[in-house]
């Protein structure tokens, strides 16, 4: 029988993810959760209570040095980020760490080539994008039953992320100091590894408009629409808030020379739909949430994929958020 991955907790700042791993290692599976780490004495006890967690620490270095652990799975917040990946690169463990996975490009190269040389994986959970790029839809777009994909078009309006879980008010997501960009980017790198994922192709040049639409004072901006043309001629709009109010409109449409998949809970609940001339017929895709939410690094962990650099998919995934950036701050379009 293969050994059992230990897994170390270290942080609870994206508690979205983080409370996800720690609820998954109740249930029977290849890996363990050692111990868990966070800053706050607080926020270890209402998780400790409700999950029975077995250690707990505010250290993060006991997490990151404990013999038992073999994967540390960072959940803190992107600015700490960085040197909790690097502490435990550097002590040879494998990482999964929050999205983004740095403040610049520079520091997501400098982790990189780290993993590389320590040859241990590095992996960031904005990769649940191409995880969730169902392989039924992957086959439908290359087997041409909607013709040539032309254009993508997403709309997802959601509300200002909460600092816990069932709480509101400011939160490291907010925090430029933190977190390097705000609302577009929080969702929009999942779809931005999703699409390169399901089209294998790359984004070649980017035009956005970003800015503070509800709340005029954040720090950071809570609407963005980005418009992205891909090398091979497909052109995306992906439109991505934290404006939402009790409705959160969220809907998908990918557009073919001879058809449209569209993707709108509101209207066909989570089933897909398929428009062609001979008609509109449902389409039967997998579930986003199949399997554990560690399963793809997991994975990566015991084939020893650490060369090249899985995060180098996350790598790219922030090159194209900050031309988007930059392209709403000069008003030009950016060519990557």
């Amino acid at each position: 029988m293969a050994k059992r991955i230990g897994v170390g907790l270290v942080g609870l700042d994206h508690w979205y993810t983080a409370l996800a791993v720690v609820a998954q290692a109740r249930a029977p599976r290849a890996w363990r959760l050692v111990a868990v780490a966070d800053e706050s004495a607080g926020r270890l006890a209402r998780v400790t209570e409700k999950y029975d967690l077995e250690h707990t620490t505010t250290d993060f270095s006991e997490v990151i040095r404990h013999p038992e652990v073999d994967l540390v799975v960072s959940q803190v917040n992107t600015r700490d980020n960085v040197g909790v990946v690097r502490e435990a690169l550097r002590e040879g463990k494998h990482v999964a760490c929050v999205k983004p996975m740095a403040m610049s490009l520079r520091q997501a190269d400098a982790l990189i080539e780290l993993a590389e040389r320590q040859e241990r994986v590095l992996w960031s959970f904005d990769q649940l994008g191409r995880a969730g790029a169902d392989a039924r839809l992957k086959a439908l777009l290359t087997q041409g039953r909607i013709g040539q994909p032309i254009a993508f078009h997403q709309t997802m309006w959601s509300g200002l992320p909460q600092p816990w879980e069932g709480e509101t008010g400011p939160s490291w997501w907010t925090d430029a100091e933190l977190a390097p960009f705000g609302a577009w980017a929080d969702h929009a790198i999942y779809t931005l590894d999703m699409l390169r994922a399901l089209l294998e192709d790359e984004v070649e040049t980017v035009h956005a408009e970003i800015g503070r639409k509800r709340y005029p004072d954040l720090a950071v901006e809570d609407y963005g629409v980005a418009t992205l043309r891909f090398r091979g001629g497909l052109v995306a709009v992906v439109e991505q808030t934290w404006t939402g109010g009790p409705y959160y409109p969220h809907w998908t449409k990918i557009v073919g020379t001879k058809g449209v998949v569209h993707m709108d809970p509101a209207a066909f609940g989570q089933q897909p739909v398929l428009a062609t001339a001979k008609g509109v017929k449902p389409l039967r895709l997998a579930s986003r949430r199949r399997g554990g939410i560690l399963d793809p690094v997991l994975a990566l962990v015991r084939e020893g994929r650490s060369k090249p650099s899985p995060a180098r998919e996350s790598r790219a995934n922030l090159a194209i958020a900050f031309a988007a950036y930059q392209a709403a701050r000069t008003g030009r379009r950016v060519e990557l």
